[in-house]
């Protein structure tokens, strides 16, 4: 079946890796030439490098250079559909994140003059829970999208709060699925610590020291998600 899509090679990484999920293509494998899967495929050249990088990147092939192209063994947490997609829309992630550096480092500055007793407290229960879910060796990455949400809302202004709304959705569906792998790059320990020295400056009415911490958080994840993909 010919592939009629915008994005070719993201179609290309979908095959490639459904078939290896059924046996179809085995782990040592040799994968046929570009020329040879540009026509199988029914797409260009160009789709099948750029599908053959992602693939790299994700650990799931492996090129020797004068040898070929080969199937490596797999972790079943990167061949995951979210996974794939995250890895074929990172250009997307990333330009998402640079916006959130920048509505949520001065987010942070207008939370420490703006939060009222109510918003300090529902972050403390948030921090509470993630210390609690950390501790037990999850994720928290529930408790990390509220944190961030309602640190937004606490900046009081409604504009910020629906364009924030609009961008985090978009990057924490990729996000929350892919979590468990990035996780094991870095410490959520680190995370949690990370929030905890926001919340401190937006309670003790310290603007600058807010805006920076965030910075500093988001510098962290923007680092990681690169390494990822």
């Amino acid at each position: 079946m010919k592939i009629k899509r915008n994005k070719l090679y993201e179609e290309v990484v979908n095959r490639i890796v459904e078939d290896i999920k059924q046996g179809e293509m085995q782990v040592g494998e040799k994968l046929p030439s570009e020329k040879e899967l540009a026509k199988n495929f029914g797409v260009s050249r160009m789709a099948i490098r750029e599908a053959l990088s992602v693939l790299e990147t994700a650990g799931v092939v492996e090129v020797k250079h004068g040898l070929g192209i080969f199937i490596k063994d797999i972790n079943e947490e990167l061949i995951n559909p979210i996974t794939q997609s995250l890895l074929c829309e990172k250009d997307s992630l990333l330009n998402i994140l640079e916006l959130r550096r920048g509505l949520e480092t001065e987010g942070a500055y207008l939370a420490a003059f703006r939060a009222t007793a109510e918003d300090i407290k529902e972050l403390e229960e948030i921090l509470e829970d993630m210390d609690a879910d950390v501790r037990k060796g999850g994720s928290a990455v529930d408790e990390d999208y509220k944190f961030h949400t309602t640190l937004i809302q606490a900046t009081g202004n409604p504009i910020y709060i629906k364009v924030f709304n609009t961008i985090t959705n978009i990057f924490y569906d990729g996000l929350k699925t892919s979590h468990s792998i990035i996780q094991k790059r870095r410490s959520r320990l680190v995370v949690y610590n990370e929030h905890k020295v926001i919340l401190d400056h937006i309670k003790n009415r310290q603007p600058e020291e807010a805006r920076e911490a965030m910075r500093v958080h988001l510098k962290n994840v923007e680092y990681n998600l690169r390494k990822l993909i």
